[in-house]
């Protein structure tokens, strides 16, 4: 499989990151300095609680990038994740991470011989129900705020849909086949989805067998390899791209 990687927009992420994360530290530590300093002062302690919770949103908003766009020996990305997933396929696929389409970024959308599939990845644990178009996370509130700082659960339909519609816009404008679906993949065996959705939703060790599947559909027009090389390049889209490496053809040996 070809893998095509924004490499700027995952930079960007990583600095945004550590910068909204130094913001809510500091503002978090000087609530304390005033609660400290102004204990009789009233109005001094309501500025300290203002600091407090805008400094708390801050930091774990940034803990929550700054989580997402690590990559260590212990925890890989999300689109990190997906290429280990999809290791086996051949080169008529790619892989294309945080293509910049138009305003928005979609995060990732993989071309096979018969379209296009947007992934919308989460990384969350524990109980997941979907009824159609509506999510929520099951358990304690209690505590899904204090794993505030934890990937969030969000409404992924709803991302889906929103990414689907920039690509199937992008490739209309361009006169390009538009054979653009959505899937909803969940990265952590730890997660238990239950429900229905208008969309396939599936474990991430489960995409690989549903791209194949895809792919092999017979009642698709398929596309040929000049339409495939035409869609990658017209959504292989970022301000530093991590481009595919050419493999290097063996020169026969003259007799």
């Amino acid at each position: 499989m070809q893998i095509i990687r924004n490499v700027g927009y995952i930079k960007d992420q990583q600095r945004q990151g550590r910068l909204l994360t130094a913001i809510g530290f500091i503002g978090l530590a000087a609530a304390f300095v005033l609660v400290w300093v102004q204990r009789n002062a009233t109005t001094m302690i309501i500025v300290a609680y203002a600091l407090m919770l805008i400094g708390f949103v801050f930091f774990n908003m940034g803990l929550q990038r700054v989580s997402k766009f690590v990559s260590n020996e212990r925890k890989k990305r999300p689109d990190e994740q997906i290429d280990r997933a999809l290791a086996r396929l051949n080169d008529r696929y790619t892989a294309i991470h945080y293509a910049q389409i138009g305003k928005r970024v979609v995060d990732h959308l993989v071309i096979h011989t018969n379209g296009i599939v947007v992934l919308t990845l989460r990384e969350v644990t524990g109980k997941v129900i979907v009824n159609e178009r509506r999510w929520r996370k099951g358990g304690n509130p209690l505590g899904r705020f204090f794993n505030y700082s934890a990937p969030q659960l969000g409404n992924p339909s709803l991302d889906n849909e929103n990414d689907v519609a920039a690509v199937r816009a992008l490739l209309e404008e361009q006169g390009l086949p538009d054979n653009v679906e959505g899937a909803i993949i969940f990265t952590s065996p730890l997660a238990e989805v239950s429900g229905s959705a208008p969309i396939d939703v599936l474990g991430i060790n489960e995409l690989l067998e549903h791209l194949r599947t895809l792919a092999s559909d017979r009642e698709r027009q398929p596309l040929n390899t000049k339409e495939r090389q035409t869609l990658v390049a017209a959504l292989s889209q970022g301000k530093e791209l991590e481009q595919p490496m050419q493999r290097v053809e063996r020169r026969k040996r003259a007799a």
